[in-house]
């Protein structure tokens, strides 16, 4: 019986790896990607983030004072401050909105002044409906990489839905790993060399699968939660607890509900709110503030923190008068163990607690769980092509190959490819306009590199060919931010560009070493040997 169980948990963990395999390599390498994408990437992406962060609470509150009398009054009983913290937007941005719209507008419509966090300067202005300002904010490679990761760029519901499911596909198979690998103590120090192609891929599946197991499980259960919450676990617990009304469900877990306009003149301190938000944890970043009823006497205002000693987001609710009325979560004060361990899933998932150690090892298990589904599917395959009466031609096994490496090395070039290009749209173009870059240079390369696949090359060659050209577009970032001169390593504007810089040309080194130690292979691709 035990036999017979363990059988059939190898065939679906075997089934659910073959099936999801590429889609699982597309989510764990973006996601490894997206660890880092917000504030560390994002900053090195925008320039204007790179000589200053931080904008005094006086010249926040002095902007918002000034902005507020050339808006109707309409537009001033809900304001939202989005700091230039490298989480969001790029420059400090004031939204001030009308939830009713106005006389041009029956939805939500906002007026928005952006200025750059450094000098101050008015940069943009935008009138017009709120869905359609932040739908064209402003957007970069690493947004862009993490924002594939989210939803793969399929929108909502099927992009989500898609990426839920994986995230679930990925916890069973890293539970089913756990239990066919009975040996786990001996399997963990066993990587034989010398052995073979074969034996390396089947000891570091192992390896890395049951090293990563508790990583796998977390985040296999955060993304399908991530994923699913808002498309069927949204309106399932609607239909359970509030019979079917979505809204009343929102509104109950909404931390910042309307208030009430009294009418009556009172400053709203904006700068003393903001300075004890600072004392009170000065570890903490600001990422935004939302005004309700500004210089009314019925003010209130909320200040989303990130960092510090919290692991998850903390939302400061003060009056506005600058009395300091409590901590509380985003979901609001809403007690349970359940809305805690619910904080803890988007921390947990891409690893934003404790500073930037636990990140840089979040994208190394990132990295690790992406070998896991090729490697496993490599095995796969390596396998029916074995025995007396195999199932797989050895034709055939060259063309599979060469579609994991066009389809899952292709998503690696073409990821490395938009850093590169970063740079160069920074020096010729600006502000939103190079939003309309990202996807085709994403998505052509990605496939133009897929269809080179179908050439009758050998496809160890194909492998290595891919790793030098992703060696070479991370080779590439340094040199042409020195040529372009935005903050570079030269004038030593930013240590965290530098930084940045340096570590790409040392990934990019190690990919072409990698590369020049493959050897080429001759023989014709039908004439492919397993190795």
């Amino acid at each position: 019986m035990k036999s017979i169980t363990l059988k059939k948990l190898f065939l679906l963990h075997s089934w659910v790896g073959i099936v999801t395999a590429v889609l699982l390599f597309i989510i764990a390498f973006s996601g490894a990607l997206a660890v880092l994408s917000r504030p560390e990437l994002k900053i090195w992406a925008n320039p204007e983030l790179q000589t200053s962060q931080y904008v005094p609470s006086t010249q926040v509150s002095r902007l918002v004072n000034e902005y507020y009398k050339q808006v109707p009054s309409e537009f001033g009983e809900n304001i939202h401050v989005y700091m230039p913290s490298g989480h969001n937007f790029y420059l400090l941005t004031l939204v001030y909105e009308s939830h009713h719209g106005d006389e041009n507008y029956s939805e939500e419509v906002a007026k928005v002044f952006q200025f750059h966090p450094d000098t101050l300067a008015l940069v943009d202005t935008y009138y017009g409906p709120s869905k359609a300002f932040y739908a064209g904010k402003k957007t970069d490679a690493p947004t862009y990489i993490g924002e594939f990761h989210a939803d793969l760029h399929l929108g909502r519901p099927i992009g989500l839905i898609l990426t839920g499911f994986l995230g679930l596909t990925l916890l069973v198979s890293a539970v089913t790993g756990l239990f066919i690998h009975r040996k786990l103590i001996k399997e963990l120090f066993t990587f034989r060399r010398g052995k073979g192609l074969e034996i390396a891929i089947s000891d570091a599946h192992k390896v890395i699968g049951i090293w990563g197991s508790v990583f796998n499980v977390v985040i296999g259960f955060t993304g399908a939660f991530l994923g699913l919450a808002t498309i069927i676990l949204l309106p399932a617990a609607a239909f359970v607890s509030f019979g079917g009304d979505q809204d009343k469900l929102i509104e109950t877990f909404t931390a910042i509900p309307e208030t009430v306009v009294s009418h009556v003149k009172q400053p709203t301190k904006i700068d003393t709110i903001l300075e004890n938000a600072h004392s009170r944890y000065p570890d903490a970043i600001v990422r935004d503030v939302t005004i309700m009823a500004h210089n009314d006497a019925n003010a209130q205002v909320y200040i989303r923190l990130l960092g510090g000693e919290a692991v998850a987001s903390q939302l400061l609710h003060y009056q506005g008068n600058g009395e300091f009325v409590q901590s509380m979560s985003s979901f609001g004060d809403i007690s349970g163990i359940s809305i805690k361990v619910i904080e803890l899933m988007f921390p947990l998932h891409f690893g934003n607690f404790s500073g930037i150690f636990v990140k840089l090892l979040w994208v190394l298990l990132g990295f690790s769980t992406a070998l896991l589904p090729i490697s496993g599917m490599m095995m796969w395959l390596a396998k029916r092509t074995r025995g007396s009466n195999p199932t797989l031609t050895l034709s055939a096994y060259a063309r599979w190959n060469r579609f994991i490496i066009g389809s899952c090395g292709g998503l690696v070039l073409a990821s490395f490819v938009l850093f590169p290009v970063q740079v160069i749209l920074n020096y010729s173009v600006s502000g939103a306009a190079q939003n309309a870059y990202f996807g085709p240079i994403f998505f052509y390369s990605w496939l133009g590199w897929l269809l080179i696949g179908l050439l009758p090359m050998h496809y160890k060659n194909y492998f290595k060919l891919t790793l030098l050209l992703c060696g070479l577009v991370l080779s590439a970032v340094l040199p042409l931010n020195i040529l372009f001169g935005h903050s570079n390593i030269i004038n030593f504007n930013s240590g965290l560009v530098a930084v940045v810089d340096a570590s790409f040309m040392l990934v990019g080194i190690v990919c072409i070493w990698c590369a020049l130690k493959i050897k080429t292979s001759t023989k014709p691709y039908l004439e492919a040997q397993v190795p």
